[in-house]
């Protein structure tokens, strides 16, 4: 399966840019959550009650079966098997426990426990062509290099640590100022996505300007993927 990742800061236009792209695509196009939701064997009704009650006072109840889901899985034999995924997973615990936001602890750990999952899973996965995110592993740097001084050794570790999407869609301008409980420094947030752009660039993957739009960024995916 071919991941796809967006990269900026927040309010740059991430969340409306994959709506109309992935309009282009005749088949269903996966995100991290959705793929989650799969591997991690979720009943019925537990997804109907995911996506449909998002009531602020219901999220301790979303967050336990959250929580539960995650844990099936690690303790699964599988997962034991799997002692590069077990590695990832105690890496960015530390990360995130180093972190300016380490209030965020249990929210951090959640996410990042869902899409290093999906992500690790999505490379074994052939039956599918593509998987599309407006968030994602890369997106996290902000938040785990934000006010450090060794922002530098962190995206490079990081980068090397977890498994690259082949296609990465950056943005450079906030369009909004979007409220979130990450409220992050202009100046700080320019030099982290400065920072881990150069080292993109290092790798061997296809990086999408997203100011060329959203039809000319398909073509360039559609060759990618050969389709």
């Amino acid at each position: 399966m071919i991941i796809i990742e967006f990269f900026g800061p927040s309010g740059s236009g991430k969340s409306y840019f994959k709506k109309k792209l992935i309009r282009n695509f005749s088949f269903k196009v996966l995100d991290y959550k959705s793929l989650y939701n799969l591997i991690s064997d979720r009943s019925i009704i537990l997804k109907l009650f995911y996506n449909i009650i998002k009531l602020p006072y219901l999220q301790r109840i979303k967050n336990y079966f959250f929580i539960k889901s995650i844990k099936r899985i690690e303790n699964s034999k599988n997962f034991n098997k799997e002692r590069k995924l077990k590695k990832k997973i105690y890496l960015i615990k530390e990360l995130i426990a180093k972190s300016e936001f380490k209030n965020k602890k249990k929210i951090l750990e959640n996410w990042a426990s869902e899409e290093i999952h999906a992500n690790h899973y999505a490379k074994k996965i052939t039956h599918q062509k593509i998987l599309i995110d407006s968030e994602g592993l890369i997106q996290r740097l902000f938040i785990y290099c934000y006010n450090k001084k060794n922002k530098k050794i962190i995206i490079r570790k990081y980068l090397n640590l977890i498994e690259m999407p082949e296609i990465i869609i950056f943005f450079e301008k906030k369009r909004i100022n979007k409220k979130n409980d990450f409220m992050i420094n202009q100046k700080e947030e320019k030099n982290i996505f400065n920072l881990t752009i150069k080292e993109l660039r290092k790798k061997n993957i296809l990086i999408i300007n997203s100011k060329i739009g959203t039809n000319k960024s398909y073509f360039k995916i559609k060759k990618k993927l050969k389709l």
